[in-house]
């Protein structure tokens, strides 16, 4: 890392640069699993940071379990329970962090009032609307995915007039809004494509397509994105690391 790695005139958070700079190495590859990881003194003295930064950093990536300490040896590269998949969180950040060049053709960009179910997760009151963000996701110009976000029109004022082709909807909240998702869920379901997405994904009609219903919130877990993401089945890919069948005993079944 170099000096050059940090903006100390940026709004964004010192520390929060920097743990967006290492999760970026640990997904990319570039630091592997089980590799050493800076020391706090070695950052400050590397990035001319305070220590205090770097291990508000450093805690930050233990606690999203992408890191893990030992005492006396050092801080690691964690082994992942599970590989992080595209739709979870910012699908342009993973993408680049795959290696691959993310894009996007914008479908719908407007206010909506929203379902029932968008606007209790949105926590949106009365007569509030919510950006809906319905784009083509490509990587290396291929269609891969359907995706439509949502978000509280009151965090994201003008939104619905910005152009967001080729832009990463989390970056532009973090940048222009300073809105910072922190924590994201999701859960993973298939069905067949409709008509639609088969035109859109070119795909044929009735081929299976994996769906992510995801939300992301701020660190205090007030809610930021609702957002829905179709794949056709062969754009991705699940994988669970080693793990005990029964935590209790050991053995194996089927």
């Amino acid at each position: 890392m170099t000096r050059a790695t940090l903006n100390k005139y940026s709004h964004i958070p010192l520390y929060r640069q920097l743990v967006d700079r290492l999760a970026l190495q640990i997904r990319s590859g570039q630091l592997q699993v089980g590799e050493r990881v800076p020391s706090e003194r070695e950052m400050a003295e590397t990035l001319g940071v305070s220590r205090t930064t770097a291990r508000l950093a450093i805690e930050e990536l233990v606690a999203s379990g992408l890191v893990y300490r030992d005492q006396g040896r050092g801080t690691f590269v964690a082994e992942p329970t599970s590989r992080r998949v595209m739709g979870f969180a910012s699908f342009s950040e993973e993408l680049v962090a795959h290696g691959r060049r993310p894009g996007s053709r914008i479908l719908e960009q407007l206010l909506v009032d929203g379902d029932e179910s968008i606007r209790a997760t949105l926590k949106l009151q009365g007569d509030e609307k919510a950006l809906r963000l319905v784009r083509l996701r490509l990587a290396d110009d291929k269609p891969i995915a359907l995706q439509t976000s949502h978000v509280a029109g009151r965090l994201v004022p003008g939104l619905e007039s910005k152009d967001m082709t080729d832009q990463s909807l989390h970056r532009v909240l973090r940048e222009d809004y300073f809105v910072y998702p922190e924590w994201t869920e999701a859960e993973i379901g298939a069905r067949r494509a409709s008509a639609n997405e088969a035109e859109l994904l070119n795909i044929e009609v009735g081929d299976p397509v994996l769906l992510v219903h995801g939300r992301a919130y701020t660190d205090s877990f007030e809610p930021v994105e609702v957002v829905t993401t179709v794949y056709h089945g062969d754009e991705l890919t699940l994988y669970f690391g080693r793990q005990r069948i029964n935590p209790m005993r050991g053995g194996t079944g089927s």
